[in-house]
């Protein structure tokens, strides 16, 4: 009766889960996105836009919700940004000199911008733990990149230096007190412990070229030329690769996650794409299986336990399709067999569903 329910609930409720889908359209190069309360605040380009779209909506739809860079001296462009509460951080480069600033803003008065430190070096990511906002930045004069804070609970504040030795960061994301930070030009992200009285930096993943990270749960995500994949932290081995662009030169330079939805910027054509994933979409799914993927006729699925694990494959209308036998190192098997259409997985007792 249980199996006989889902494949009811799977008629009613399932997507195809392939390519990216187009979502918002007509943002003006959006690069950097954040998510807070299902609302995603998406960074624009020049000049210098905050465009927000609430998920809630019936309709959702992208409208600015910060247009208010000085308009002297510039042009400017917002590098980083962070939301706490009702506060963003924001860094903001001075394109013609490259120095950037860091400010803030509440989002009921958003044309009220609050400079907090001026005269930085190339500021393109931030991150916030404790009351500090962590930031990295590139010396105008070369020589690489460092990680730096500053507390944000007092007036004037200090830059304090906690760890250099970064090419060109990108993002950071924080999980607790170890903040990853994505090095495009180094290929690699990196862990930090920044709760230590000497944090170290640690390669986590290498050989990526990464321009947006994302945790979100037990799980990094993070994107790859076009690529976006997801890495458990418990284990930087387990790589998933769970969208892919293949329509506009490979371009997918952050995401957010709402749901089961992955949400990721197209800068060049000015829009947001999602594409589902499907391992959040099942509740009650063993932990340790970290995701499945279906390339070339062939189903892989990674983070099986060890032994022999039961794999049954049913079509929706609840006929048994397949059974076999796989372990940890045999996770994956040929489905060129079946149709195309969406299939349910039974791994030993947890359920899945996936698209073929």
């Amino acid at each position: 009766m249980k199996i006989k329910l889902l494949f009811i609930f799977l008629i009613t409720t399932f997507c195809v889960d392939a390519q990216v889908n187009d979502f918002i359209t007509g943002i003006n190069s959006p690069k950097r996105l954040i998510i807070d309360n299902n609302v995603i605040y998406v960074k624009g380009g020049l000049p210098g836009k905050i465009y927000q779209i609430n998920l809630s909506d019936i309709s959702p739809s992208a409208s600015v919700l910060f247009n208010s860079l000085p308009t002297s001296g510039g042009p400017f462009e917002i590098g980083g940004l962070v939301k706490v509460g009702d506060v963003f951080y924001i860094s903001y480069i001075n394109d013609d000199v490259g120095d950037s600033t860091l400010a803030s803003f509440n989002i009921n008065t958003p044309t009220v911008l609050n400079n907090i430190v001026t005269g930085l070096g190339f500021v393109n990511a931030l991150g916030f733990y404790n009351n500090e906002l962590y930031f990295t930045e590139n010396s105008l004069a070369g020589g690489g990149a460092t990680l730096n804070k500053i507390d944000v609970t007092v007036n004037n504040p200090t830059v304090v230096n906690v760890v250099g030795g970064f090419l060109k960061p990108q993002d950071l994301e924080f999980k607790n007190s170890i903040l990853y930070i994505g090095d495009r030009e180094a290929e690699k992200i990196y862990s930090v412990d920044v709760s230590l009285s000497s944090p170290s930096v640690n390669t986590f993943v290498s050989g990526v070229s990464t321009e947006g990270i994302y945790v979100f749960n037990e799980f990094l995500y993070y994107t790859d030329i076009g690529v976006v994949k997801k890495v458990q932290l418990k284990n930087s081995s387990d790589v998933t690769t769970v969208a892919e662009d293949t329509d506009h030169n490979k371009e997918l330079r952050d995401i957010v996650i709402s749901g089961t939805t992955l949400y990721m910027p197209q800068e060049s054509v000015g829009k947001i794409v999602t594409k589902g994933d499907l391992t959040l979409s099942v509740k009650g799914l063993d932990n340790e299986i970290s995701g499945i993927s279906m390339r070339n006729d062939k189903l892989t699925i990674q983070g099986l336990k060890k032994g022999n694990n039961n794999i049954t494959i049913y079509n929706l209308e609840g006929k048994m399709m397949m059974n076999k036998e796989l372990s940890l190192n045999n996770n994956s098997f040929n489905v060129s067999h079946l149709s195309s259409g969406v299939y349910v997985l039974k791994i030993n007792d947890h359920v899945y569903r996936f698209v073929k």
